[in-house]
């Protein structure tokens, strides 16, 4: 291959990339659909809450009496108010969440004001996560509970045959979840939208910048196969007898007629050099970066030679950043 194929392949966004976003993009959005899917399932699979106890599952009360709240808990800024519900059956201790509490409603007033005459509402079904009950839930339980009956019926001892060993939070479902594996899918979907932008943008910079050259295409392809052209292929730079040609991010070529100023530029961080950079100014007055290598020892000597090489083919350009170049150089700039 001679260095103008090698060139005309350099300058070319690789398809390689292109396979790699959409490849990205396809794994988060099956990623996804799975996830809903399987949350989906989980929604349509919920047992009474007396067939339970494990922590973490789906599970509903068809809530016939209540009593008034007996604890309160914060969770990450929302207010959690704990109640005992009745079913046909069993007494359980549940986290009802706004929604739930106003639509049990009519069975509240029925459990504080109703009578043998009134007629019973119909049971209301509320569903939740299953957590374990904590200690200090226990306790409070224990308390609000014989204070409710006005008589010492429950301790820790027969708690378990009570309540179980679960409560049901109604803040929580199995889409509660989604959310939290859905941001798992998500920095794949971003990467790969990323990557597929990166694609674009370099092609489109690339056509762009032949069609800006239009008839000094052909010089430049000429210049390629020069015995005085180098490739610094780390810095993604070729420096032929008369353009300065980047390739970094799609192709940018600049002719040495067009230079105003040239400087190098170290990036540190935590005070330890990390990069270097050159920056071509233009007669047009817009700083370029180009040739940005890590600070390796081998890449340093690759960038001062690259620099220097540059310096040679451009003699009468201002070099190194200092006030006085920045002065000349507003001189020179094209109004």
């Amino acid at each position: 291959m001679n260095k103008r194929e090698e060139f005309l392949k350099n300058i070319k966004a690789g398809k390689i990339t292109l396979i790699i976003s959409i490849l990205f993009i396809i794994m988060s959005i099956i990623s996804g659909i799975i996830v809903y899917y399987r949350m989906n399932q989980a929604m349509n699979n919920v047992k009474p809450l007396a067939d339970i106890e494990e922590n973490n599952q789906y599970a509903s009360v068809d809530v016939q009496l209540m009593s008034n709240f007996f604890a309160t808990n914060d969770y990450a800024g929302i207010e959690h108010k704990t109640y005992f519900v009745w079913d046909e059956n069993y007494i359980y201790i549940v986290d009802l969440n706004d929604k739930n509490r106003e639509a049990l409603n009519t069975i509240f007033d029925y459990s504080y004001r109703g009578d043998k005459e009134e007629e019973q509402p119909d049971p209301v079904t509320i569903k939740g996560m299953t957590k374990a009950i904590p200690s200090d839930l226990k306790k409070i339980a224990i308390d609000a509970y014989n204070e409710l009956y006005g008589e010492k019926k429950l301790n820790t001892t027969n708690f378990k045959d009570y309540f179980g060993v679960v409560y049901l939070d109604t803040f929580e479902s199995p889409m509660t979840n989604i959310t939290t594996e859905f941001i798992v899918c998500l920095p794949t979907l971003i990467i790969g939208f990323i990557i597929l932008f990166v694609y674009f943008r370099k092609n489109s910079t690339t056509k762009k910048c032949i069609q800006k050259m239009e008839n000094k295409w052909d010089d430049l392809l000429n210049e390629m196969d020069a015995s005085d052209t180098f490739h610094y292929k780390k810095a993604k730079i070729y420096i032929t007898r008369n353009y300065l040609v980047n390739y970094a991010n799609g192709l940018e070529v600049y002719n040495y007629q067009d230079m105003v100023w040239i400087y190098p530029f170290e990036y540190r961080y935590n005070g330890s050099l990390s990069q270097k950079s050159i920056f071509v100014v233009t007669k047009d007055s817009k700083a370029h970066k180009l040739a940005t290598v890590s600070a390796s020892k081998k890449n340093l000597i690759l960038f001062d030679e690259l620099y220097d090489t540059f310096l040679n083919r451009v003699p009468n350009v201002l070099s190194g950043y200092t006030k006085e170049n920045r002065e000349k150089a507003k001189e020179m700039y094209q109004k």
